[in-house]
């Protein structure tokens, strides 16, 4: 069991398990026999943020059990057959609530498709197919000024960027020395121009929303690590902007889970690296 969470976990929240409300995912408390587990994620060509929560439907509407539950999470090419596991990855909420994520870092086949399946101890499954977008370009950093933490950054997609966010470890800092490490994750896609022929640019200018984030109590601050976070998705990606908040919440209404309920929808995702990265002091 691994209980890591990463950074690839952080932008999968925020991609497609917040995004459609994973927080109030269908947990009902009867068991089903037809419907065997929830599964909330996606599966990156990229292999950078590949990560899918699968939890059993009929446990509860609140797991407090941390052991594991034997399920098995695997991503098959369906043209070669080939077969990759998912490891396991225990994240606990506030309080005694666990949910199970299954995350990977293989590099896939890109426009093309994959079968997603989850396996209890029992041999009972849910499975959802994938289609996977085209590879994903990094983009470039044309300019990055570290004192107003403002940049501008240029790149291509054969298909529509989804998410696009800036990640900063940040640490206060006192007369008396350093505290602990915090991470302010800032979306972008509002601010994303984008241009008929397929490339993007991006103007950031994230100072005072660092500070905003931080609170009133942080004076002074030092940035540890700066990280540019952009995803694309192609015929994959639900559109949810016909949607009341209310429905979108609803099992039946965006699900691709077959045996389930859920939505993995399949995307293409870089981490690029602003600065070099730093030590904490």
């Amino acid at each position: 069991m691994d209980t890591r969470l990463g950074p690839l976990f952080i932008l999968c929240i925020s991609l497609l398990l917040i995004v459609m409300g994973c927080e109030q995912t269908f947990e009902p408390l009867q068991k089903n026999d037809e419907l065997v587990f929830s599964m909330y994620g996606v599966v990156d060509v990229h292999g950078k943020f590949s990560v899918v929560r699968v939890m059993p439907i009929g446990e509860g509407l609140l797991n407090t059990n941390p052991e594991p539950n034997n399920s098995q999470v695997f991503l098959t090419h369906n043209s070669t057959g080939e077969r990759f596991t998912y490891q396991d990855s225990l994240f606990k909420f506030g309080g005694d609530t666990y949910v199970w994520n299954y995350f990977s870092n293989d590099n896939l086949i890109a426009n093309d498709s994959y079968l997603f399946e989850a396996e209890d101890s029992e041999g009972r499954s849910s499975v959802a197919q994938i289609n996977l977008p085209s590879e994903l370009p990094l983009p470039t950093i044309e300019e990055y000024s570290t004192g107003f933490e403002s940049g501008i950054f240029e790149g291509e997609s054969e298909d529509p960027i989804v998410s696009v966010k800036t990640r900063y470890i940040v640490q206060p800092t006192n007369e008396l020395g350093c505290d602990p490490e915090m991470e302010v994750v800032i979306s972008h896609l509002d601010r994303l121009t984008t241009r008929a022929d397929g490339s993007y640019r991006l103007e950031v200018n994230n100072r005072s929303e660092i500070s905003r984030a931080l609170g009133p109590s942080v004076e002074s601050f030092r940035i540890n690590r700066r990280e540019l976070l952009i995803v694309s998705s192609g015929e994959d990606w639900p559109d949810l902007s016909e949607l009341i908040d209310l429905e979108i919440t609803l099992p039946d209404v965006i699900n691709n889970v077959e045996g389930g309920v859920g939505y993995v929808a399949g995307v293409a995702g870089r981490i690029i690296q602003i600065t070099p990265p730093q030590e904490p002091c």
